[in-house]
């Protein structure tokens, strides 16, 4: 992300609530409808309250269906059989969007008072499909980052490691001070947390090499690059130096955090995404008393940012022209007259110009910020452009000891050139050969 943009960011950031726009997208009534939402497990308290919100306000219903995980697999397996939710909640990044087949099922937002009002930058790298704009991200981008317990830190007399070497040396002497904590504590239990680490482990190449995310969607690089396989090996390493929780094949997501909160645990690798589900169990003063947040890479300490999971929301081509149109309305009201409402109670940074950051945003989603401002990277799967499989199923295999770091980043490369050649990318199509000459016919003596 340049630097110009980013101090354009900041800038729009500081402004006041722009006049008019509480008007905007103002909600249609529906006449009694119940919409079908699809959500995923990880889904703030703020979010359903706006669904709620807008229900009530224009006398409709909405059913909120929540997805487990693996969120991804199941949605997609779903929307395979043709079946559609009237609103949905999911990814807005390059490798699970065009998974949707985005032109035939989803409505295109291009006109959508959003579109302008969305910060410089976001849109085209997350909620874009070959040139169309077909969702609203609503949250701020997310940064994948290293959340510390204060006081675990202070009482081991460590400083925060800002590189894989740090890390390794801070894990040392955690262990050191108190056996009884995990350094570094995964929910792998739910699969999908063990690939945070790993994601922010290519960081500093993403940074040195701009293009090569792109390389990898042209097949001119592949997952078995030396630079993918290094970061899952990080993973590896660490739990041999035993700088994992022991129960990490069991924890869950909810055990990260607890384990952070109660200084069971030193550190989780997460998205800010968890900061939502922190509030609404924790709070702001707790969490602004315990919880410090860092980035951290193999070499440096530069994050990374997405918009991911509950980061945008989607009308699908339903066929029911009347549902269609209050899905659309919702988008606008969400994004238009409730937007400062749900920026109050989700104590975030505005992605829509014009808005102020409400005053208790926690500690650590000034620190995100700070960090998606300073120095941050599009994370690898903004602009990747097609599926590389159950990757936290193969990290759990590895951590189970039944795949090598090796072998997880050949199942990435199987996985991607199997929808790359689906979505028919340049570089994965089967070369062609000349037509097949058509046997002569035989023919039958007269």
């Amino acid at each position: 992300m340049g630097r110009r943009r980013l101090a354009a960011i900041a800038a729009l950031l500081a402004l006041t609530v722009v006049a008019g726009v509480g008007n905007a997208g103002a909600a249609s009534q529906g006449g009694g409808e119940t919409l079908k939402v699809w959500v995923p497990p990880v889904f703030a308290n703020a979010q359903k309250a706006q669904l709620q919100r807008w229900a009530k306000e224009t006398g409709n219903k909405v059913d909120i269906q929540v997805f487990p995980n693996p969120f991804e697999q199941n949605v997609l397996a779903k929307w395979a059989t043709g079946e559609r939710p009237d609103i949905l909640f999911f990814h807005a990044i390059g490798n699970w969007l065009p998974q949707l087949n985005p032109a035939k099922t989803l409505i295109p937002m291009d006109k959508e008072a959003f579109v302008k009002r969305t910060i410089p930058g976001i849109l085209p790298r997350s909620s874009t499909y070959r040139g169309h704009i077909y969702g609203a991200v609503l949250n701020y981008p997310y940064i994948d980052g290293m959340f510390y317990n204060r006081q675990v830190f202070k009482d081991a007399g460590v400083a925060v490691p800002k590189n894989y070497s740090e890390l390794l040396a801070t894990c040392q002497a955690l262990k050191a001070k108190n056996p009884d904590v995990a350094p570094i504590y995964i929910g792998g239990g739910d699969q999908w947390p063990l690939q945070v680490l790993a994601f922010m482990m290519w960081n500093d190449d993403l940074k040195k090499n701009p293009g090569l995310i792109n390389s990898i969607n042209t097949a001119k690089t592949k997952w078995t690059n030396p630079v993918f396989v290094r970061g899952i090996q990080v993973e590896k390493d660490l739990q041999d130096k035993g700088c994992l929780n022991k129960d990490i094949l069991t924890a869950k997501f909810v055990d990260e955090q607890k384990a952070i909160m109660t200084g069971k645990a030193a550190m989780v690798f997460q998205g800010t995404w968890m900061i939502g589900s922190l509030l609404d169990a924790y709070g702001t003063k707790k969490m602004d008393a315990t919880l410090g947040l860092a980035g951290l890479s193999r070499q440096t300490d530069v994050a990374s940012w997405q918009t991911t999971g509950t980061g945008a929301v989607y009308a699908p081509k339903t066929g029911d022209s009347d549902k269609e149109k209050l899905a659309t309305s919702f988008i606008n009201w969400a994004t238009g007259k409730d937007f400062p409402r749900f920026l109050k109670e989700s104590k975030q940074f505005s992605i829509l110009k014009g808005y102020k950051a409400p005053s208790d945003v926690p500690q650590v989603a000034r620190k995100a910020d700070a960090l998606f401002l300073k120095d941050s990277v599009p994370q690898f799967q903004q602009t990747l452009q097609a599926a590389y499989g159950p990757f936290e199923t193969f990290l759990q295999e590895m951590i189970a000891g039944k795949k090598t770091p090796m072998q997880v980043a050949e199942s990435l490369q199987q996985e991607f050139e199997k929808s790359a050649k689906q979505l028919k990318l340049p570089g994965y199509l089967a070369a062609e050969g000349p037509p097949r000459r058509a046997r002569p016919t035989a023919r039958r003596p007269s």
